[in-house]
């Protein structure tokens, strides 16, 4: 069972020590051990079997590791799932989802109620494990991800695979120091689930906070030494700090994946959070990919880090050709499958790796620095001039009324691209003060229109969902 042996064994020899810490409670290895041991049985009476794939919906997230580690014992397929994905667990094979919210229906399947009894001591009967559930080529986990289209795939992840995943985390973690780690990312995505294993697996503690503010006062209290999110989390943490002050005197690296980190964001971390920050690029398809200290990579914005050594990466052109150093274009990189969906019941899917193409685009330095511009399908082509959405948004980032922001292109006259921009106002404010705003810094980047929306739709790692708010600002469907 890889990680989950781990949990046992510090139950065993740290049993005292934090496995888990929310804000108003903290489970140690010991207790933890305890609880897996006791839902597993739980499962067994829920009748659940191996090589059943099983929905996790659980928000609190000691008790939906405790399932997902629970059911990996038993040999089960999960897939952890935010409500909002519930149509598309059928096409998984999905056939049971496993909740604590009451009236959650699962079309074609049953639904198991996951409430306080099953964390209750009980009995428990000797476990009989088959070793072909742990076979490297069987699937155990299956996480969901947009992909290039905009659309969830499902991507399986072998024993094999989510071992190495562990691997690639433990070797380019750089853990000194304090134990204790900070998670913002949610646990629908594969990362979040392979950071805490990742910690599990090394006896360290992993703490969870409900928002912004709490994640700022648990740092402060439980001593946190390394806080874990994506561009967009670590801004709500910065805009928090000055409602939540907080010394961040325990933090000693902020670890930052999951989308463009902008110059001006990346000088507020260090200057109210933390002033040492690793960066690093990846994909559910393929992994941790490029990592590096932001030291390093001062002089070369939206850098992402150093090529890492198990990672395979190109640049190439449209018609496939590889393009020199410096030059920019699509990347590619090696990845089992070739990032292709899960096919449902497929136990053993070949994982031969191929290309997978993210749909960014980027540059590789001699050097090896990858450096991404933005997704190819992202980018807005305003009268010949190409450019990233993000560089849009930083023009409004530092604006006191503007809470949040996300760009993108709709088809003009003539069908030529205009550069439009959403934003969650702080305050009142007219879209003619913010367009003299961007104008005084880039007569280039002007919004055609600013609208202001209640929120920015956004993914478990922060990233923006460009297709979903242009359909929501536009009213027209793409």
């Amino acid at each position: 069972m890889g990680f989950v042996d781990t949990v046992f064994y510090h139950g065993k020899t740290v049993p005292h020590r934090p496995a888990i810490i929310l804000m108003d409670r903290v489970v140690t290895y010991a207790m933890l051990a305890d609880a897996i041991r006791w839902v597993t049985a739980r499962c067994q009476d829920a009748g659940i079997k191996a090589g059943e794939t099983v929905a996790i919906m659980i928000e609190n997230p000691i008790r939906h590791l405790t399932v997902a580690y629970a059911l990996r014992r038993l040999g089960a397929v999960t897939v952890s799932a935010r409500g909002d994905q519930m149509s598309e667990l059928p096409a998984l094979g999905t056939r049971i989802v496993m909740t604590a919210a009451r009236g959650v229906v699962l079309p074609g399947g049953r639904t198991v109620l996951v409430d306080d009894t099953w964390f209750t001591p009980r009995p428990v009967p000797q476990l009989v494990r088959d070793p072909s559930w742990d076979d490297p080529g069987r699937v155990m986990l299956l996480a969901l991800t947009s992909g290039t289209t905009g659309r969830n795939k499902a991507i399986a992840f072998t024993v094999a695979e989510f071992e190495a995943r562990l691997h690639v985390l433990t070797n380019y973690h750089w853990a000194q120091g304090n134990d204790r780690d900070l998670l913002l990312v949610g646990l629908s995505s594969q990362w979040a689930l392979s950071e805490v294993a990742r910690s599990l697996s090394a006896g360290r503690t992993m703490c969870f906070a409900a928002d912004a503010g709490e994640a700022l006062r648990m740092i402060d209290f439980y001593q946190v030494g390394i806080l874990v999110g994506s561009p967009q989390q670590l801004r709500v943490v910065v805009d928090s700090w000055a409602e939540t002050p907080a010394t961040c005197a325990s933090l000693h690296l902020v670890m930052i994946a999951g989308g463009a980190l902008s110059p001006g964001l990346a000088e507020q971390i260090r200057r109210h959070i933390c002033p040492r920050l690793l960066l690093s690029y990846g994909s559910t398809e393929a992994g941790k990919t490029a990592i590096a200290p932001a030291e390093l990579l001062r002089d070369m914005p939206y850098s992402t880090g150093y090529v890492v050594p198990t990672a395979e990466v190109e640049i190439v052109d449209d018609l496939d050709q590889v393009l020199p150093p410096g030059q920019q274009g699509r990347i590619r990189i090696k990845a089992p499958a070739g990032g292709r969906p899960y096919q449902a019941g497929d136990l053993y899917p070949d994982q031969t790796p191929d290309w997978f193409y993210p749909g960014d685009i980027g540059s590789l330095s001699e050097a090896g620095v990858l450096t991404v511009f933005g997704r190819a399908d992202d980018l807005i082509n305003a009268g010949g001039l190409k450019l990233a959405p993000e560089r849009v948004e930083e023009l409004v980032a530092d604006h006191d009324a503007v809470a949040d922001a996300a760009a993108f292109g709709v088809a003009g006259a003539s069908d030529v691209e205009q550069i439009w921009l959403a934003v969650v106002a702080r305050r009142p404010v007219a879209e003619a003060e913010l367009r003299a705003w961007c104008a005084r810094k880039s007569a280039d980047l002007v919004p055609e229109r600013i609208v202001v929306v209640g929120a920015i739709p956004r993914n478990a790692m922060g990233k923006v969902e460009r297709r979903r708010l242009r359909d929501q600002v536009t009213g027209q469907p793409h």
